[in-house]
C-alpha cells in the first residue's frame, strides 16, 4: 500500500526567490553613472555630490525607495592605482539629478528644456 505524504512548503523561499528577481529587474534598469555628466564641463565634483544629496533626499521624502533608482559602486582605477566612487542611476534617477545641478549655461538650460519633454 503506497502512502502519501504531505510536503509543506514555505512561502518564505518564494518569496526569496522574488526578492532576486526585484533586485535584478531594478539593477539592469541602472544604465547611467557619474561619467555621464562629462558632457558639460561647468559641472564639478562638488555640484554633482550636491545633486546626488538632494536626489536621494527627494526619493526618501516621496517614499519612493532610491535603492532602485541608485546605487554606490566603487571603482579601482589600475593605472593611477586609486579606489574612487561611482553611482550607478536609473533613467529617473539620472534625470532626477540633472535637475538639480544649478545653471550655469544656455546650453545646460537647453538640456534641461529637452529633457522636461521626456
Amino acid at each position: 500500500m503506497n502512502k502519501t505524504h504531505i510536503i509543506h512548503y514555505s512561502s518564505n523561499t518564494h518569496v526569496i526567490s522574488d526578492n532576486n528577481f526585484e533586485e535584478a529587474f531594478f539593477h539592469a534598469q541602472l544604465k547611467y553613472s557619474i561619467r555621464h555628466f562629462a558632457f558639460s564641463k561647468d559641472i564639478s565634483q562638488e555640484m554633482i555630490a550636491e545633486a546626488m544629496q538632494k536626489s536621494l533626499q527627494i526619493c526618501r521624502l516621496a517614499g519612493i525607495n532610491s535603492k532602485h533608482h541608485f546605487k554606490q559602486i566603487f571603482v579601482f582605477d589600475i593605472n593611477a592605482r586609486t579606489l574612487y566612487t561611482d553611482w550607478l542611476m536609473s533613467k529617473k534617477g539620472f534625470n532626477l539629478m540633472m535637475m538639480q545641478i544649478p545653471l550655469q549655461n544656455e546650453n545646460l538650460a537647453r538640456w534641461l528644456w529637452q529633457l522636461a519633454n521626456l
